[in-house]
């Protein structure tokens, strides 16, 4: 856990610090200056907020013959964000107290670690995001036998790893502002909306000595989910669209897709015999939203972040996801010195 906030904090920092370098070199050169009509910036002002964080990471496994789907998710963990940002400089801490996240018993123990962060200026953006998770929960037993018990059944040993970098260029930069919408030092006054084109690398790594089936389901199952362990890489570009709605002068929500293709490579194993996939095109799919509300100081919101890959092995197809779901609540202070 310490570890966890410490590199959640020098993450942030630098994210941040990055960000507004860049907006400020750029700013310089009157390259990237936005419309003060359409954006307002706030960056010069002590911004304090505090919120809740839920970290999603999914494995899904669907076989096209029996058109039925496992579904697992590691037993998450709400965490409580508090920080503040002023100018280039940014610090935030994240912690999960042990009185919001007392359910093992229902979900099982999950063992994790998961960076996610971002950077922002006006033109550009960058994701990434490095999980680990071990222990996963059998969300949806109920489609495969009459399942009356409140606890899930349980994958102690079920692993999975997550790398994903992309960056991307917004292009009507001087008119739509991302940074309003996700980091919240900027405005959006107006509703306005911009292309995004990008690019991106992912990895994916899951394994389970046991197996997907777990011992609470019927073992026929298990051959129609001939797999226990999976590794794939991909690479390609990505092209999508963003926009935000500003409505009664106060509020706005945007909505981002961004799919992209690729060229994935997987190997994948069944009872110790691996099968490679080489050249394989393949499509991911980045979906983002925020809800909103800008006040003379105060400001509060929703925002989702979410990431998917797919491949397939046979007859089963095998989906990943990632992402975040923030619920914050902030507020912006004056700190500009007293003329003499």
């Amino acid at each position: 856990m310490k570890k966890t906030c410490l590199i959640f904090i020098l993450l942030f920092s630098l994210t941040e610090l990055y960000s507004q370098k860049l907006d400020s070199l750029f700013s310089k050169k009157r390259i990237f200056v936005h419309d003060t009509t359409r954006i307002k910036d706030v960056s010069d002002k002590l911004n304090i907020y505090t919120g809740l964080l839920g970290k999603i990471h999914t494995i899904e496994l669907n076989n096209t013959e029996i058109n039925k789907k496992l579904i697992y998710e590691p037993n998450g963990k709400t965490s409580v964000n508090l920080g503040f940002s002023y100018k280039w400089l940014g610090l935030g801490v994240s912690f999960s107290p042990e009185f919001m996240n007392k359910d093992n018993e229902i979900y099982g123990e999950t063992e994790s670690f998961d960076a996610q962060f971002n950077i922002y200026s006006r033109a550009i953006g960058v994701d990434a995001y490095l999980q680990y998770y071990k222990g996963f929960y059998l969300k949806n037993p109920g489609k495969f036998v009459d399942w009356q018990n409140d606890a899930f059944p349980m994958s102690p040993d079920l692993k999975s790893y997550s790398f994903g970098l992309s960056a991307y260029y917004f292009f009507n930069n001087k008119r739509f502002s991302y940074k309003a919408a996700f980091t919240r030092n900027q405005i959006q006054k107006k509703s306005a909306g911009a292309f995004i084109l990008g690019a991106y690398i992912s990895a994916n790594v899951a394994s389970t000595p046991e197996g997907f089936i777990p011992q609470e389901l019927p073992d026929s199952l298990s051959t129609y989910y001939g797999v226990d362990a999976y590794t794939t890489s991909s690479t390609g570009v990505s092209f999508g669209y963003t926009y935000t709605l500003v409505f009664l002068k106060r509020f706005f929500i945007n909505a981002t897709l961004v799919p992209g293709i690729g060229y994935r490579n997987a190997e994948f194993w069944d009872n110790g015999i691996s099968t490679k996939q080489e050249g394989n095109l393949t499509i991911i799919l980045t979906a983002r939203a925020a809800l909103g509300y800008e006040g003379k100081h105060l400001y509060a919101g929703i925002t989702l972040v979410s990431a998917s890959n797919s491949y397939n092995y046979e007859s089963v197809a095998i989906s990943s996801s990632t992402g975040n779901i923030r619920l914050f609540i902030g507020n912006r202070f004056n700190v500009k010195k007293r003329s003499k």
